[in-house]
């Protein structure tokens, strides 16, 4: 199982941190501060086991702790495990429990648990909350986006297939401060899944007292970690407040953590260059066009992959001669366009993305593409016109404005290769209507940047099933072989081979096209210190940050 992280990377993420770290060091760094990052997306739930989106992610990292936790130099910590052991075959760990964890209490209960809440409710975290959110997260009616990060527990892909009951799962609490846990097969990853909103603890007598509410409000919200949540103001902000009660590994630092909303995506890199946040991922782009960033510190990733998406739900699109045809007629040459460094993808998943301790682009290589060819592009199109029942073919192209120009000459490129028969215009908007008008499917071709929000191959991978990525339908044989980079968990050399099977899936059967890598930056205000992520864009801790 790749989990969603990869040892590998330890030694590139340490310098990350580092280079973070040392922002802050021409000056004076405090502890008590407040602390503002930007999150473009509403959360809908701040239940960690159905955490989706980055605001739900990032506010489940900070606000709970799983039995390990992360450090800024990507190794594990004690989380609320203040220790474990593995046995000989690598299947069974055993955690034994800090004793004096507690669930973050504050007045915002009062309504759900009564005026002596303080005295009357047990807050203490044992190990049975980690039985019950673990079998939370792989119940199926749960729907945990993450459970397959677990898939390597015994009975969990059973249990999520719904052929077997979440009791048969292999965790159990042989005390109240024990918890052990069964592998169905040795996964050498498995104690950073560990480190996952899905995989964090959930006290069964709060949850139940919520009455299916769990989450959607401060006071419907139990939090064991640094900080809890104290205010939600619904699209507006989210205030994350220190948990005076925390007791883990390290000192909290900041006073307070707030998750502004932003509805307007494009705004985010002025509002950095301006002080208004602490911390964001930009593009390259965005980050290069910014007039002024000596205020700021940015670390490069290569986690996205710039690609031409077909919309699959309705029109010519749907026929796959059709598309294989633009695929077959895109020259490796027009990615030049993009900037004079500009290099083709050698596949779909990005170099940031990994398996095990290996990069998966590195191990891999190119991927099994449909290579340039116009003579074999000709054909099928002219195929696909037999298939459609047309005499021709009229697509539009839906790009942002940045990349309006090599839209064009690919569009060119296509209209030679494929000759009067094919026409092709390009509808380019600015960044917010460019994102509106892809989220509501309002395209027929459009050029997109896909995220890795992960250095997880199998992460990157999942984002695709039944998503708008896939050109908005769903696709069992891709579901399939997603299926089988589950169940290879903990096998690396199996997960390899299945990933790359998936890859070449969408690429032999032209679902989508990718055209280059692009990056983007973590950045960060030169004033502070001690902020970090690991892996992913979703999971950025603020445990140790500090600020002038």
């Amino acid at each position: 199982m790749d989990a969603m992280l990869k040892k590998g990377l330890a030694a590139a993420l340490a310098l990350t941190c580092l280079l973070l770290s040392l922002s802050g060091c021409l000056g004076q760094m405090q502890a008590d501060a407040a602390f503002s990052i930007a999150i473009t997306d509403e959360p809908d739930s701040l239940d960690p086991q159905i955490a989706d989106s980055d605001a739900e992610r990032l506010a489940a990292v900070n606000c709970y702790e799983g039995l390990m936790a992360v450090d800024e130099n990507g190794a594990l910590l004690p989380g609320v495990a203040e220790s474990y052991t593995v046995s000989p075959d690598g299947l069974v760990y055993t955690f034994k429990l800090r004793q004096d964890t507690h669930w973050a209490m504050f007045s915002g209960h009062e309504d759900l648990l009564g005026e002596n809440f303080r005295d009357s409710y047990d807050s203490t975290v044992c190990a049975a909350d980690f039985v019950f959110g673990l079998r939370r997260a792989v119940d199926p009616q749960t729907g945990a986006p993450d459970a397959y990060l677990l898939t390597a527990i015994a009975g969990a892909q059973e249990i999520l297939a719904g052929r077997a009951a979440v009791s048969t799962l292999g965790v159990e609490a042989p005390d109240a401060f024990t918890v052990r846990i069964t592998l169905a097969q040795k996964d050498d990853n498995f104690l950073y899944a560990l480190t996952s909103p899905a995989a964090m603890p959930c006290d069964e007598e709060f949850f139940v007292l919520t009455g299916g509410r769990y989450g959607l409000e401060p006071g419907l919200t139990l939090c064991n970690g640094p900080f809890h949540v104290s205010r939600w103001t619904q699209e507006t902000s989210i205030r994350l407040t220190r948990n005076d009660d925390y007791v883990g590994a390290r000192e909290v630092k900041p006073a307070t953590v707030t998750l502004s909303f932003l509805a307007d995506l494009q705004e985010l890199p002025t509002r950095m260059e301006n002080g208004s946040y602490d911390a964001a991922f930009l593009t390259q782009a965005q980050f290069a066009a910014l007039e002024d960033t000596s205020a700021l510190t940015s670390q490069p990733l290569e986690n996205i992959t710039l690609a031409f998406l077909f919309n699959r739900s309705s029109g010519a699109l749907q026929n796959e001669n059709l598309r294989k045809a633009l695929a077959l007629s895109l020259s490796p040459d027009r990615v030049s366009a993009l900037a004079a460094d500009a290099a083709p993808a050698a596949g779909i998943v990005p170099p940031y993305c990994a398996i095990g301790e290996n990069a998966y682009r590195t191990a891999r290589g190119a991927a099994s593409a449909l290579g340039y060819d116009e003579s074999a592009a000709r054909a099928c199109f002219d195929e696909a016109l037999l298939e459609l029942g047309a005499s021709s073919v009229e697509l539009e192209i839906l790009c942002d404005e940045a990349y309006a120009e090599f839209a064009r000459q690919v569009v060119q490129g296509w209209q030679r290769a494929l000759g009067v028969k094919f026409v092709a215009t390009v509808r380019a908007e600015d960044g917010a209507m460019f994102e509106a008008a892809y989220r509501d499917g309002n395209y027929t071709v459009a050029l997109y940047p896909i995220h890795a929000s992960s250095a997880s191959t199998a992460g990157f991978l999942e984002s695709f099933r039944d998503s708008a990525l896939l050109g908005g339908v769903t696709d069992t044989a891709y579901n399939a072989l997603l299926d089988r980079v589950h169940a290879s968990a903990g096998d690396f050399s199996a997960l390899q081979t299945a990933a790359a099977a998936a890859e070449d899936y969408l690429l032999q059967h032209a679902v989508l096209l990718p055209v280059t890598y692009l990056q983007s930056c973590f950045v960060t205000n030169a004033d502070t210190s001690g902020i970090y992520f690991y892996s992913s864009e979703s999971y950025v801790y603020f445990i140790n940050a500090l600020k002038k």
